[in-house]
This record gives C-alpha cells, sequence and structure tokens, in this order.
C-alpha cells in the first residue's frame, strides 16, 4: 500500500533516529487531541479581583500549579483519538552506506 498523493506534506522528526536494523519499518504518526475543562476556586474580595487573581496566578499545560490564593479544585479532558498514517518508510541506500526516511 502506498502513500496517498493527496496526503498533506508530513515531514520526518530530525530528532527520529534509524539505523540499518529498521530498514524495512514505516514511520508512523499518530494523532491524540485532548480537551481540558479546569474550574478554578479564587479567594478574592469581588468578581473582577478574583478574575485578575486568575489571569495573574493560574498556570495550565498539561499539568494545573496553584498558588497560595489560587487552586484548581477540578479537571476533566475529553480525549480522541485521530488518525494513524504511514509518513515514510526506512530505507537503505548501500552506496552511500546512508539509511534514510523515504517520504514518498
Amino acid at each position: 500500500m502506498g502513500l496517498s498523493p493527496y496526503r498533506k506534506a508530513i515531514m520526518v522528526d530530525e530528532s527520529l533516529y534509524f539505523f540499518k536494523q529498521d530498514v524495512g519499518k514505516k514511520v508512523y504518526e499518530i494523532e491524540y487531541e485532548t480537551t481540558y475543562v479546569t474550574k478554578w476556586q479564587v479567594l478574592a474580595d469581588n468578581k473582577e479581583g478574583a478574575f485578575d487573581t486568575w489571569l495573574a496566578e493560574n498556570k495550565q499545560d498539561l499539568v494545573t500549579e496553584d498558588s497560595a490564593n489560587c487552586v484548581c479544585s477540578y479537571v476533566k479532558d475529553y480525549t480522541q483519538l485521530g488518525n494513524t498514517q504511514i509518513i515514510a518508510e526506512i530505507k537503505y541506500n548501500k552506496e552511500d552506506d546512508e539509511v534514510y526516511a523515504d517520504e514518498s
């Protein structure tokens, strides 16, 4: 099964290393989407102050961080597994003694 001519151009990441023993393997890209809903409890004098404190002190990555006046009290994630597709095949060029990702 070849690569579709209609797929978007995807480059193999330079930090992905491959060697002779990888010849014949494929490089796959797996798409994984996560949406987080967070609720924060903020100690403040009024609504505007709560928003200002939240804006200044909340930190969100994949992990939440609390501060003295602003703590994450609820997190729920919604996930969906996306498409898995072949983006390259690892090949070996004997002439140049080079292992490379054929993205064609």
